[in-house]
Order: C-alpha cells, then structure tokens, then sequence
C-alpha cells in the first residue's frame, strides 16, 4: 500500500468516526433534553391576564383591550446625564427607568427652557431600561431616538424637564 492509499484511508477512517461520535452525542443529548409537547392545549395569558365580559348570547369573551395598570406603578424615571451640550452633532439626553415596572412614554415631551420640545413616540421604557434623544438628524431605533434639530438644543446652566403624557413634571436636570 503506497503512501497515497494509506492516507486516504486515513482520512476515511476520521470522518466515519467522527461522524459517529457526534450521532451519539446528539442521540444521548436528545434524550437528556427532550423537546417540550407542543400539542399539549395552553392557557392564553390572555385568559388569565385579562377580565372577561357577558357577550348577549352569554358566552364570555375576553376583554381586547389591555390591561395597562402595570405601566402606572412605579414611575422612577430619570434623565442621567446631558452629554456634548451646545454640539449638535454629539449632544444628547439620556433617560433611564430606574422603577421596577416598564414605563410607558407615549406622549412624554423634553422640554429645554428655550422652549424647544420633543415628543415621545410610542415608546415603552423597560425597568432597567434607557434610551438616548440625540438632537440631530437620523433614523430612529430601539435605543436612540432623534430630534432632527437644526441646531443644538441645550446649553450650559440650562435645566431639562421631562414631562409626562398629564403635563406633570416627572423630573428634572441642570447641565453644568
């Protein structure tokens, strides 16, 4: 047998016992971790989550609308810090939910002292949870939100207000 032959038989041998030895692992973790039955019937959280109602035929139906009483507990909502203030294009605001439950912003303006206002879009902040105003121009994500001012917004001594959806000052920060 030349040297050829031994080596593809070599490498022959490997991949059909590697090939094994992985069939066995899969196998034996399959069996130790099996996959949960998916056609057992669930509860929807709905159901449990939501009060009902009599429909006219006297069947109770679920109530479509949510239950948002979660989102009015705990409201600790804080602007951290003002970073790069009078540099339209590094300045930005960051507020972090520091409660326990998720917060809903929709509605929530930033207001500077100059008047200058930016509304919230439909926005939930997690507990834990921040996000950042940037004042320039961009695209919205999950993190960052964006102005789309001309210029910049805050300066040096001014003091921001975080306003909630009532009007209510909900806190406030000096810049230094």
């Amino acid at each position: 047998m030349g040297k050829k032959s031994r080596a593809f038989l070599f490498i022959l041998v490997n991949i059909i016992v590697s090939v094994s030895v992985t069939l066995t692992v899969l196998w034996f973790w399959q069996r130790a971790h099996p996959l949960p039955d998916i056609s057992a019937p669930s509860i929807p959280a709905t159901a449990v989550d939501q009060p009902s109602r009599q429909s006219q035929t006297g069947v109770q139906d679920l109530d479509p609308t949510p239950d948002l009483s979660l989102f009015d507990q705990d409201v600790n909502i804080t602007i951290r810090a003002i970073v790069g203030a009078g540099d339209i294009n590094i300045e930005y605001v960051e507020i972090i939910n520091q409660g326990k439950n998720p917060t809903n912003l929709t509605g929530w303006q930033l207001i500077d002292e100059d008047g200058h206002k930016f509304t919230f879009p439909a926005l939930i902040l997690s507990s834990g949870g921040a996000i950042k105003i940037l004042s320039k121009a961009g695209t919205n994500t999950v993190i960052e939100l964006f102005w789309r001012a001309d210029s910049a917004i805050w300066q040096s001594g001014e003091t921001a207000r975080l306003v909630d959806s009532a009007g209510e000052t909900i806190t406030t920060y000096s810049i230094p």
